[in-house]
Formats: C-alpha cells, sequence, structure tokens
C-alpha cells in the first residue's frame, strides 16, 4: 500500500497504528506519554522518521514503557527492518506485565503479528474487542487479517465499526478505500478517500492514497497531480516522492523514475533496508532497459546487503529468467517459497505474486503449460484488482501458442480495471499485429505513444512498440 513497488514488501508495510482510547497508559512520564502520542500521531500520517524520533524521546524518558516499545516494534516491522522489530517486541512482551489488562492484550496482539501467528494474533483482536469495544485500533488491525485472507466485505466491516467508534478516525476511512478498491468497487473507493482528505486536510497522505487510486484505474495524470498537491502539504513526504517516480516509469520516463526512487526513503534511519531498497529499485529499471546482466548484477547486491528483500527477490528469478539462468531461477524460487512458508504466507494474496512470477519464469523457458498452470494458482489468490496482471500473463502466453483469439479475450480482462494500463495495451497492439489487423494494431499503439511520448530511447517497452509498428506500417 505505501510502496511504490508491488512485491512481499508491499505485505509488509501496511501496519497502521492509531491513539488507543484506553483511559491510562503504564508510564510514570509526563514527557514519556506526550512523546508517545506524538509518535503515534506522526505515524499515522507514515511521517516514519519523525514518528522514530518521538518514541525514541517516549523511551528516553521512560525506558520501561511497554507500549513505546510496542510502537516501535510495529515501526520497524512496517519498513522490513524485521531484526530490530524483533527486539523491540521482545521489550514490549517483557514489560507487559507491568501494564493494563489492556495494553498487554494490545501488545500479545502484535506480538503475534510479528512473528506471522495470524489466527492467534486475530484471536487476541477477537479478545480485545470484546472486553474493549471501544479499541477502534483492534477492529482495524482485525480488518487487515480479514483482507489478507481475502475476506473484503468482513474488512469492511472492520474498518466501519472503527469509524463508528471514532468519526474522525481517519486512517480507518483510509482502510476503507483501499479495501473497497481491492474489491473492484472503484466508484466506493475513491469517495472514502475523498473523505479521508477532509477527515486530514493538512495530511500528505490523504492526497497521494486518492493518487493510488487514481493509478490504479490508469488516470496518470490526475494521480501526478495529486501527489504533487500531497508535497504542497509536506515538501519531503517520502511516499509521494517515489510514487510520482512510479508515475514516470508507467510514462517510461527511466531516468526521472530513478531520481524520484532516490530522492527519499521510508526507513527511519539510513538502514541497510535502505540501501537495499535503493539497489532494487535501480535493478528493476534496468530491467526496463533490457540490460538484464545489470539488473542481474544490481538485484545480488540488493540480497547481499539484506537477505530479506522481497522486490530484490522476486525482481532476481525475471532477471535470471530473462538471462535464460533457469537453473539459477529456480533455486532463487525454492528461496522464496522457504521465506513464505516461514511468513504463514502460503494461504495469502502474497500467493498471487508468487505463482505469477512462477508463469513469467516458465513461459520465458517455453513450459507454457506449465505457465498456464500457474495462472491459474495465481488466479486463486488474486483480488478483482490485482487479477488483471495475471490476465495479461494468459494474454502473453496464448500469443506465444498463437491462440490469437483466446489472447484478445485475456488482454480485454486485463483492461477491465485499468483500460490505459501500458503492458495489457502492447500485449493488445502485439495481438493485432499477429493477426494482421494493422488498423487496430495502430490504434492501439498510438495511444501507447502517446503515453510514452516522454520515455527514455532505451525503453524497452517503447522500443518494442515502435518496432511492432514499423512491422505493421512499413514506410512507403
Amino acid at each position: 500500500m505505501k510502496n511504490s513497488i508491488p512485491s512481499l514488501v508491499v505485505f509488509l508495510a501496511i501496519l497502521l497504528p492509531g491513539c488507543s482510547k484506553a483511559p491510562t497508559l503504564t508510564t510514570h512520564s509526563a514527557d514519556a506519554l506526550r512523546f508517545y502520542r506524538d509518535g503515534v500521531s506522526l505515524y499515522d500520517r507514515f511521517y516514519y522518521a519523525e514518528a522514530k524520533t518521538a518514541l525514541d524521546s517516549s523511551l528516553a524518558a521512560d525506558s520501561a514503557f511497554a507500549m513505546a516499545w510496542l510502537r516501535l516494534a510495529v515501526l520497524y516491522s512496517s519498513t522490513g527492518i524485521e531484526s530490530a522489530a524483533r527486539a523491540a517486541i521482545e521489550k514490549a512482551t517483557q514489560l507487559a506485565p507491568r501494564a493494563t489488562q489492556r495494553e498487554r492484550l494490545f501488545i500479545s496482539m502484535w506480538e503475534r503479528r510479528l512473528r506471522y501467528a495470524y489466527n492467534d494474533a486475530a484471536l487476541v483482536a477477537d479478545s480485545l474487542i470484546r472486553l474493549y469495544p471501544d479499541e477502534r485500533e483492534a477492529y482495524v488491525f482485525r480488518g487487515m487479517l480479514y483482507a489478507y485472507s481475502k475476506r473484503f466485505d468482513a474488512a469492511i466491516q472492520m474498518y466501519q465499526k472503527a469509524v463508528e467508534v471514532d468519526t474522525s478516525y481517519a486512517l480507518a476511512v483510509m482502510m476503507l478505500g483501499y479495501a473497497h478498491s481491492d474489491a473492484g468497487e472503484n466508484e466506493e473507493a475513491l469517495r472514502q478517500m475523498e473523505r479521508y482528505i477532509r477527515l486530514a486536510p493538512d495530511a500528505a497522505d490523504p492526497r497521494a492514497s486518492y493518487a493510488d487510486l487514481l493509478m490504479r484505474v490508469g488516470r496518470y495524470k490526475e494521480a501526478l497531480e495529486q501527489y504533487q498537491k500531497s508535497l504542497e502539504l509536506k515538501h519531503d513526504y517520502w511516499y509521494s516522492i517515489r510514487s510520482i517516480g512510479t508515475v514516470y516509469l508507467t510514462q517510461g520516463r527511466l531516468t526521472e523514475a530513478g531520481q524520484q526512487f532516490h530522492k527519499a526513503s521510508p526507513y527511519p534511519l539510513q538502514s541497510v533496508q535502505f540501501k537495499a531498497s535503493d539497489l532494487a529499485s535501480d535493478a528493476y529499471l534496468e530491467m526496463q532497459r533490457g540490460k538484464y546482466s545489470d539488473a542481474l548484477r544490481l538485484y545480488r547486491e540488493a540480497l547481499a546487503v539484506d537477505s530479506l528483500n522481497g522486490n530484490a527477490a522476486f525482481g532476481m528469478v525475471q532477471a535470471l529468467g530473462k538471462s535464460k539462468d533457469f537453473r539459477e531461477a529456480n533455486h532463487v524460487v525454492e528461496a522464496i517459497r522457504r521465506e513464505l512458508e516461514r511468513r504463514n504466507l502460503t494461504e495469502s494474496p502474497t500467493m498471487h505474486d508468487y505463482y505469477l512470477m512462477l508463469a513469467r519464469l516458465w513461459t520465458e523457458e517455453g513450459k507454457l503449460v506449465e505457465a498456464l498452470a500457474a495462472c491459474d494458482s495465481a488466479l486463486d489468490f488474486s483480488t478483482p484488482l490485482t487479477r488483471s496482471s495475471v490476465y495479461h500473463q494468459l494474454a502473453e502466453i496464448y500469443l506465444r501458442r498463437k491462440l490469437y483469439d483466446s489472447a484478445l479475450d485475456a488482454c480485454e480482462e486485463a483492461l477491465r480495471v485499468n483500460p490505459n494500463q501500458p503492458e495489457a495495451l502492447l500485449t493488445l497492439t502485439k495481438v493485432y499485429a499477429a493477426t494482421g489487423d494493422k488498423t487496430m494494431a495502430k490504434e492501439i499503439g498510438d495511444r501507447l505513444l502517446d503515453l510514452w511520448k516522454g520515455a527514455d530511447p532505451d525503453y524497452q517497452n517503447g522500443v518494442e512498440l515502435r518496432r511492432i509498428l514499423k512491422m505493421s506500417h512499413p514506410p512507403a
């Protein structure tokens, strides 16, 4: 949700805090309490670096403040700094017996979530809700767990209950927006994000979240305007800076995208995760330039710095596939599978990414029957929003098998949510060109040429499009 390039990290990055309505928080220090509340408020806005500073100050005032340690653990986990998250949650757990029952349940709920015991976390959340029905965060927490299992109706109900508890709870409204979008209810999703903007008009994230939904339906120009408006509210908001890079990437403006990716980071300190993320972003851009050996080198460097970087691991499989090194690619796939099992994610929507990765790898290897089966598995774990990427891959497979009618049908499905999705439109252009329909190939191709009019010359999708159109319409 708050990440530039979709990956496993997206699953790890949606851990949301908020101000509990517990009558007391167990600390002896007024300063610790003040800094704690500041930290939670800042984290609600996704201002991670500022939130960490506040939480550090809270713990400096009271090192035995269990809830401050818990918040720090969630912050570290949300930015992928797993070792620091483990250390902080262990400290919170050690101190929890001194706290109130409500705090103990809250810490226990997150402790189970952070060690990937999702069912246990859900049981504790249910207990917290039953004993303290005004605990708004427990509803959001429970909603996220429902969303992980694609139970969007249940997730939406939980988020709505959080808003009923506190009608000013902007974060729950944001979650409603994303949940409706995930469920394919785009108009309602946009309405909820507009409500999010009204609830927090001076914060940067509501505009950015609204832009996210515009991106999902292909309204790229409007999305860019909203990200820019977000930066008017907070000029260094890392998420909008990086998301503008994603817009540029969609437009083929690779150099500018890279500059945006390097401008800001979500990490609260210059950690190894920060360096690995930058390396993985650079590798992805090299993939878009068709420089697969350079991309592979950068992905290796990223994983050497942080072996848990999901972007790098998934990207490395793609780079190895493009390099025709299928043996090593399968070794990396096995490592990814083991990590997914360690995190108890093998029944989660993350498996959509895993099976789609396999489908792309097997397509490169020419194992088209296996690739089709992987797409079927990916569809089992997809949402109305994410299944378009699977249909795009199906279209590529059908095109290779010269099943053009099936390829056209798959393209139609791939473009259902976002009719301007560039990769799907490129595949559609290839299908029309393959069938000899020069008129439609030119019509779709011209749409892409307009989108990519500012693209870098070495942007491979643009290069391929120009080649297709030249072949379809050779000069007289």
